[in-house]
């Protein structure tokens, strides 16, 4: 579905906190030309194989620092020896019903000891991120070198924390099983879950097109 928006000349643009090769691979596999954002934010991925930074900075010590103080509880994703900016913890399985505590413990510590991090949960993992960087700050990068206004964009996310690229743009949209949070924020609430949700979005939208399209 995906492949077929980027067929009919729209931007198709993956947004993620994962790995940049992670994004970059799904990118491929999926046969899509837009840029890829990866790192919440911190690495642009354009075609044929330019990499843009977005911040100076890096939450490595920060990293390192949170895995000794804080080893009873989380533990370091296979995805961080892929990474330059932002890190990401996994809390352990056994301590899994506390996990928004322990998060809040390790925000509360690692902010007031590195101002210049960022930590944020996505349920899936704890993100330490550069606070000059993310997935807005990306999306904005993107349209500008594309020439994009934000009227003309649309957004769709599963996690509260997609709320930054998704506010930019003027449809924001949401799969079902998306967090509270961020349903309560957008305008288009698709009735199907994760990946099924986005089948949804983009078959609408390709409907819209096709009606628009002028007849020969």
């Amino acid at each position: 579905s995906l492949r077929k928006l980027d067929e009919s000349g729209i931007v198709v643009v993956l947004v993620s906190s994962n790995a940049l090769p992670i994004v970059v691979g799904l990118k491929k596999y999926l046969g899509l030309r837009g840029p890829a954002i990866g790192e919440t934010g911190a690495l642009i991925y354009y075609d044929p194989g330019t990499i843009v930074s977005t911040t100076k900075h890096t939450a490595k010590q920060a990293l390192l620092d949170a895995l000794n103080e804080f080893k009873e509880y989380v533990y370091e994703t296979w995805q961080n020896m892929f990474r330059y900016h932002d890190y990401a913890l996994k809390i352990k399985p056994e301590h899994k019903r506390r996990d928004r505590e322990i998060y809040e413990m390790i925000k509360e510590y690692l902010e007031k000891k590195y101002p210049y991090i960022k930590v944020g949960y996505s349920g899936y993992a704890i993100h330490l991120t550069p606070r000059d960087t993310g997935k807005g700050k990306a999306l904005l990068h993107i349209m500008e070198k594309l020439g994009i206004s934000p009227n003309e964009a649309l957004g769709v996310g599963d996690s509260h924390m997609d709320w930054e690229f998704i506010k930019i743009t003027k449809y924001k949209a949401a799969v079902s099983n998306a967090d509270p949070e961020l349903l309560e924020k957008v305008d288009i609430k698709l009735s199907k879950p994760s990946g099924e949700g986005v089948v949804e979005l983009v078959e609408k939208i390709l409907k819209k097109i096709n009606i628009n399209k002028p007849q020969r």
